[in-house]
């Protein structure tokens, strides 16, 4: 539920003592002050739905589902055309392609690499001014599942659907509770993939990273239908 506008944000410190699960007071913080994180960009009615969004009720929302990892491929580096028989066709197999856990450990290389690739970092300080030339990355969200046929499955982007928010300072003075916006995030994994009702939309996240000790910190919090997928924006291969 949407958080009242007169509410003082200086009152989730206290429901955070009182025993109020972080990731709830940390979205309920980030709707009533949304411009700590934002710091003047622009916050559009979109970004307002995916704060305010109702949970979606495939989604379980712990810390089982969580930015997981990015596949990503550099300049020069490329994809190798297969021929199959006897129906002759040809896909794109990826070659020279590395991956990166979104660990705690990888936080600010990843987050580089996603500015590097076309992401918007704001609040943070991390130089990008001699940065990798990127040919191909993709961001994975790994979503547990629950009342579906399958039991996980990753939503996936591109960098440049990503923006990163340096969390309010008033949040945590030792670690801010960043915040993380994907748009048009697509199932790309199997099962995920059969589910009609979430394979042929498109899907916008919210993940926070809230001081907790987990190995990957980055915790969905919010999921919001985005609109119709168009499978004609996206090969069939790693690239997009």
């Amino acid at each position: 539920m949407p958080a009242p506008a007169n509410v003082d944000p200086t009152v989730f410190p206290i429901l955070q003592g009182l025993g109020m699960p972080k990731p709830l007071v940390a979205r309920r913080w980030l709707q009533c002050k949304p411009e700590a994180w934002f710091r003047g960009s622009p916050i559009d009615e979109r970004d307002r739905a995916l704060l305010d969004a109702q949970d979606v009720p495939w989604v379980h929302y712990a810390k089982t589902s969580y930015l997981r990892k990015i596949y990503h491929m550099k300049q020069g580096e490329g994809f190798e055309t297969v021929y199959m028989l006897p129906i002759i066709y040809v896909f794109c197999l990826l070659t020279n392609t590395e991956q990166t856990d979104w660990m705690v450990e990888n936080d600010d290389a990843c987050k580089k690499m996603v500015a590097e690739a076309g992401g918007q970092l704001v609040g943070f300080d991390l130089d990008v001014s001699n940065h990798a030339h990127w040919k191909a990355m993709k961001v994975n969200v790994n979503i547990t599942a629950k009342n579906t046929s399958f039991d996980w499955g990753f939503l996936s982007t591109t960098p440049s659907k990503a923006r990163i928010f340096r969390g309010a300072a008033e949040s945590c003075p030792d670690h801010p509770w960043d915040a993380m916006i994907l748009r048009d995030c697509y199932a790309n994994t199997g099962g995920m993939q059969a589910d009609d009702s979430i394979s042929s939309r498109y899907w916008d996240i919210l993940l926070m990273k809230m001081c907790e000790d987990y190995d990957y910190p980055w915790v969905v919090v919010a999921v919001k239908d985005a609109g119709s997928y168009k499978p004609e924006n996206h090969r069939v291969c790693f690239c997009c």
